[in-house]
């Protein structure tokens, strides 16, 4: 008979769990789970979510029980089938702690750097045979690489493990951040020991007012650093030389941290150990939007240099697009302000979404594997799994924002109503189909048919409608151009908006409501009145053309708007060949509104072979304090260079009367999703 689930599918703490509830026959509270297995209650969900996908094979599951806990659902018989089964399977002790003997064997590997021991030594520690050990050495020996710690096996004399301090202490650290229950550390086994790691809690509880800008991971690598920091310089094993940090931030939060180490252990840290720590703190990720402190000019020019190129490299058929999001440089760029220290230093920090990242978005992880070779390209270093997956998230987060743009350039649904007759009705039908095709999806629908209106953006009717909420567009039952503009204007005026408006209460009063509406209406009609379409000679350089925009729509200050340009330039080419164009776009702080216009070359295109052959320029200004829907809008704008093909084309030949049009449709946008 085949078994009732596949109990290999099982690790050895989701077997403990399940069996511990089999032998239960009333709910168990969570935090007696945790007792018993020594885990965390985080640990003890993920595992309950492991162990119910399991069970589903024998149609069975665990459930919460309000105030009690979590028990098994299913009958008694079903309950000791699932115990023989268990008993018959039983994971052995050694494979069950084979991730756990290996980090005991490197933890005694490192104690005794520098000394030769004997195999059988560390084969009686850990209770288990020299050959096991000598395959774990071999495991690790590969696990190693890279990391400045080599492992020697002297024939005869027996096995050393050799490396600078940093290099043994971030190895070892690295490996604990690998086991994600560092929590059950020292009840597994004695180290660092309960003393150190409660003392070291207590600390990170009291200054949690100088770590609380660490994400989770990020103050578990630091609580992970410090219980091994103490245990190393307690037993003499001190850092000698340290990198200083170059983060004033950073650099106060580990001295801070180091005053009460000291103090609660009664360590004497020398400075080296103070610059070890605030290096690995400067490593640490933030939770915040802003960081800590604003990162040094050479370091951030750099780093927004290497956020461009990997734009570039991730998919260069929207790299101009994503370029124009702000958030996805900025907060890129801050992301690797602390990953390339890290990288560099062999600091280990896991992703806990790594693996659902890696399968739910096999095709943005696969462009960011190709963006980070850039990385590998510039310093030289491998880029870990853990590490892509976090730079993933970024991108998402773009694609994200250049998908709900697409999302709102929706066809719309409107509802035909017609009292004429149903033949009369798919007349107009047909008609409005025909003229908006591509725009507008027409359906035939009663004059009381209230359900079916509520799937409609709008309704075109021949006779006013009581008892809808939807808009009513009032048309002859024999269609004119006055008719056919009415529902033109309908289009415009919804096509970019969700299909079910925001309810509900606005967080600000009306007159701050309305003072928004009326700069957005401001700055809105400043955009229509400033576009322009100029052009310029076709053989002119870059730096050329960079002035002309300026002069031309900048007279504010002309030269600020230059050096911003020629700056980004100087970072990564704004000449987009692949979409035919060259995107010059910055924030200014002495425009008060935002700019959209476009140059043309007085022939084909650019001549100058920097240009590639480009067609147009668009030049797209944005002040520094604008708005966010302002910002949103020069964002829709510049999606819509690769969402509309006939947009793109226009600008390319210059075609003012379209270009306007697709402005028209994003200031409807913006101020259809304004809440008034």
């Amino acid at each position: 008979m085949a078994n009732m689930i596949p109990v290999a599918k099982l690790s050895p703490r989701s077997y403990a769990l399940l069996e511990y509830l089999l032998r239960s026959n009333e709910p168990v509270k969570i935090d007696v789970l945790t007792n018993a297995l020594n885990t965390s209650r985080r640990t003890i969900f993920r595992e309950l979510e492991n162990i119910g996908s399991i069970l589903a094979a024998s149609n069975t599951e665990l459930v919460s029980v309000p105030g009690k806990g979590i028990a098994f659902s299913g009958r008694s018989e079903t309950r000791q089938k699932l115990l023989e089964e268990l008993a018959e399977y039983a994971p052995s002790p050694q494979s069950a702690s084979k991730r756990i003997r290996q980090l005991r064997l490197l933890i005694e590997l490192i104690a005794n750097a520098g000394e030769t021991q004997k195999m059988f030594c560390y084969a009686k520690i850990l209770e288990t045979s020299e050959s096991t050990v000598s395959r774990d050495l071999d495991e690790l020996d590969a696990w190693l690489v890279g990391r400045g710690v080599v492992i020697t096996r002297k024939a005869g004399l027996g096995v050393q493990c050799e490396g600078a301090e940093e290099n043994l202490r971030a190895t070892l650290v690295s490996r604990f951040m690998l086991e994600e229950d560092f929590d059950d550390y020292s009840l597994v086994f004695d180290f660092p020991g309960e003393d150190i790691e409660t003392g070291v809690r207590e600390i990170l509880c009291k200054k949690a007012a100088v770590v609380d800008w660490m994400t989770s991971e990020s103050l578990r690598l630091i609580t992970t650093y410090l219980l091994v920091m103490v245990e190393r310089v307690h037993n003499g094993n001190t850092i000698t030389v340290a990198p200083a940090s170059t983060r004033y931030f950073q650099t106060a939060v580990a001295e801070e941290l180091s005053e009460a180490i000291a103090e609660e252990f009664t360590l004497v840290l020398p400075e080296t150990e103070r610059q070890a720590l605030a290096v690995w703190i400067q490593s640490c990720r933030s939770k915040q939007d802003s960081p800590p402190e604003p990162a040094l000019e050479g370091k951030q020019s750099l780093m927004q240099h290497i956020t461009l190129k990997m734009i570039d490299r991730f998919d260069p058929s929207i790299a101009a697009v994503l370029k124009t999001n702000d958030q996805l440089i900025r907060l890129l760029c801050r992301h690797l302000e602390s990953a390339v220290p890290r990288l560099k230093d062999g600091i280990y920090l896991p992703n806990p979404l790594e693996e659902e990242l890696i399968k739910n978005y096999p095709e943005v992880y696969e462009k960011t594997c190709r963006s980070v070779e850039v990385l590998e390209e510039v310093f030289g270093i491998p880029i870990p799994s853990n590490e892509v997956s976090y730079i993933q998230i970024h991108f998402l987060a773009a694609l994200a924002v250049l998908g709900e743009r697409n999302t709102r350039r929706r066809i719309l649904r409107a509802g035909i109503v017609c009292v004429s007759g149903i033949g009369t009705s798919y007349m107009l039908a047909y008609q409005i189909d025909k003229r908006f095709k591509g725009e507008l999806k027409v359906e035939v629908s009663d004059c009381d048919d209230c359900i079916s209106w509520a799937n409609m953006d709008f309704l075109i009717s021949t006779i006013p409608l009581e008892g809808t909420e939807k808009p009513v567009i009032l048309v002859q039952t024999i269609l004119g151009e006055k008719d056919f503009q009415k529902i033109q204007e309908a289009v415009t005026a919804f096509a970019f908006t969700e299909r079910k408006a925001e309810q509900g209460e606005h967080p600000h009063s009306l007159e701050k409501r309305l003072d928004n509406m009326i700069e957005i209406f401001m700055q809105s009609r400043k955009l229509l009145d400033n576009f322009a379409v100029e052009s310029i000679r076709a053989d002119c350089s870059f730096d050329e053309l960079v002035r002309f925009a300026a002069n031309r729509f900048a007279p504010e200050n002309p030269s600020a708007v230059c050096r911003a340009l020629i700056a980004r330039e100087a970072i990564a080419s704004q000449v987009v060949d692949e979409l035919g164009i060259v995107l010059l776009h910055t924030r200014s702080a002495y425009h008060t509104s935002p700019l959209f216009a476009v140059i043309v070359p007085e022939g084909k295109f650019f001549t100058d072979a920097y240009f590639k052959q480009t067609e147009s320029c668009v030049f797209m200004l944005l002040p520094e304090n604008a708005p966010r829907e302002m910002t949103d809008l020069m964002g829709g704008v510049s999606s819509a260079l690769i969402d509309l093909p006939p947009f793109l084309e226009a600008v390319r030949i210059g075609n003012k009367e379209t270009i306007q049009a697709v402005l028209e449709k994003e200031i409807s946008e913006i101020i259809a999703h304004c809440g008034i």
